[in-house]
């Protein structure tokens, strides 16, 4: 297991970029995550913007909310709260490029007054103690499985009765087997992330910051289909990969492997080694 830096988590996500434009509607949806399918969301684009009306559901967000948005990507989801629910967002990301682009993209969507975006490390924030009513994060603290770091600032950053909303891969609890353990680290590598967090484990570091009152809710059935379309994504990135590695045998490690990440979340996700939770925890 490899322990990634903020510049290499950087770079994953700055290199990828392009394969989220190919094959992850990232032109339009502007999304990074996996997409949330139900009654109200039937087909892969409304599934995206879904999952950012889901949980925003559940974490209870409304208009008077300032929100901090641990890990905005290129401000799919800040441009989303601000958008829909006229929520001021501040998006940070570790990824200059990502800030530039979601400035753009802010401004394009008429929502520059609402939003702001800056890099940051969502462990070490510039901003004051209690600026925000909710700190959100999707799909964005698993680059702190240990998690300690992350909600210690984001206990500091919330309001008195502030919350942190999170949608998170969670790992299972149960030991894995070898030929488990390789495919569930396949896939982490291929994305960046170092390892995952058991639901007992982050629970657990809440409540040592002073986090209270954590609700779940294990959405997994909901981002199935997406697991299912990145893994069959995935067999056609991994010939385009190897057609692409002939003539540019330098390519980076990231955009060499990120079709690895695609194809093995899947198996993994059918063997039961991770889950998808909402998670949301009050601060006191």
């Amino acid at each position: 297991m490899k322990a990634y830096t903020n510049d290499e988590i950087a770079a994953y996500y700055d290199t990828t970029e392009v394969h989220y434009k190919r094959g992850w509607d990232l032109r339009h949806s502007l999304a990074m995550h996996y997409g949330y399918w139900d009654e109200k969301a039937t087909t892969f684009r409304a599934s995206l913007g879904r999952m950012n009306e889901a949980l925003a559901t559940f974490g209870g967000l409304s208009k008077e909310d300032k929100v901090l948005d641990a890990g905005c990507g290129i401000g799919g989801t800040s441009i989303f709260l601000a958008d829909t629910l006229g929520c001021h967002v501040t998006g940070i990301t570790l990824s200059q490029q990502q800030v530039e682009t979601a400035r753009g993209h802010a401004a394009t969507k008429g929502v520059q007054t609402l939003t702001r975006f800056e890099q940051a490390d969502f462990r070490s924030t510039p901003f004051p103690a209690e600026t925000f009513d909710v700190v959100w994060a999707l799909e964005s603290a698993v680059y702190d499985p240990e998690k300690a770091d992350f909600f210690k600032e984001a206990y500091r950053l919330l309001r008195p009765g502030g919350r942190l909303v999170m949608g998170e891969y969670i790992k299972s609890p149960q030991p894995m087997k070898p030929r488990d353990k390789r495919i569930f680290h396949r896939w982490l590598d291929a994305w960046a992330i170092h390892d995952l967090s058991t639901l007992e484990h982050l629970a657990a570091v809440a409540e040592q910051q002073g986090f209270e009152g954590i609700k779940t809710d294990n959405i997994t059935p909901a981002i199935r289909k997406s697991s299912w379309r990145m893994f069959y994504g995935s067999l056609f990135l991994t010939v385009l990969s190897a057609g692409y590695r002939l003539f540019n045998p330098k390519v980076s490690h990231f955009a060499d492997n990120h079709h690895k990440g695609l194809r093995y979340q899947y198996p993994a996700l059918r063997r039961g080694l991770w889950q998808y939770y909402f998670i949301c925890l009050r601060k006191s």
